[in-house]
């Protein structure tokens, strides 16, 4: 899917989405041949980097991503734009693409011939932990996507909000390093998102299951209603692909 062809059925959904109350994070997922993704990288962080760098100079954005697959699906590259709201999200995202097609359309083509489709999404941040720095892309996480009933949507929110003193809990123990709960607003069928960060000294899979076995023992009347309304998710883990580079590198 090319850029120009994402963004006229995508004006009209927004034309009818809910304003952003908070942060908003657009995100595409991107499927990209694994021989060639180093390439992908490439042309990203060298030459259409350039562009997203301008937005976050100029104070159009606040910040910007690209991030690589550790373990999970088909999804191998996130692109992710974050802004004040959802208007000036959808604005500068409409920016930028017309900045790439105009400044860098070769290597715009090669980026799409090695990563030829992609998933878009449009969060909004409902909550995050006081350590969760949101211009400050952590080394690893793990993302849970999770399909939900839309309309209890809010009432697994309000679950989450319960779950936050075992995830702050393990945060001042340092087996995690901070947490967010996303909305959906635009894209598929993943209805929210969870993020864990990894500490810097503990294992990120371990840490994140020892939030799970707290709750389980602290809150199982929670998890199951939680569960009754979301009750199916995707995992991936994630990572900075500059620290992802530095330690291939070692």
């Amino acid at each position: 899917m090319k850029w120009r062809t994402l963004l006229l059925p995508v004006i009209a959904v927004l034309m009818f989405a809910p304003q952003a109350q908070s942060q908003t994070l657009i995100a595409q997922y991107f499927r990209c041949s694994t021989a060639n993704e180093g390439e992908a990288d490439f042309i990203m962080d060298n030459v259409l980097g350039d562009i997203y760098d301008s937005h976050v100079d100029s104070g159009a954005i606040i910040d910007w991503g690209w991030v690589e697959h550790q373990a999970g699906g088909q999804w191998r590259r996130i692109a992710t734009i974050l802004a004040a709201d959802l208007t000036s999200a959808w604005d500068q995202w409409g920016s930028i693409v017309e900045a790439i097609l105009a400044e860098h359309p070769n290597a715009w083509h090669r980026f799409n011939e090695i990563c030829p489709s992609h998933d878009d999404y449009i969060w909004n941040i409902i909550s995050a932990s006081e350590t969760e720095d949101l211009t400050d892309t952590p080394d690893l996480w793990a993302s849970s996507y999770w399909v939900c009933d839309s309309n209890n949507e809010s009432r697994a929110d309000e679950l989450v909000q319960q779950m936050v003193p075992v995830f702050d809990k393990h945060i001042a123990a340092g087996h995690i390093g901070g947490w967010a709960w996303y909305g959906h607003v635009i894209g598929g069928k993943f209805r929210r998102l969870l993020t864990i960060d990894g500490a810097d000294d503990f294992n990120l899979l371990e840490g994140r299951e020892m939030v799970v076995e707290d709750l389980q023992a602290s809150s199982p009347e929670v998890l199951e209603e939680f569960g009754e309304i979301c009750g199916s998710h995707v995992d991936y883990i994630w990572a900075d692909t500059e620290n992802a580079d530095d330690e291939d590198d070692d």
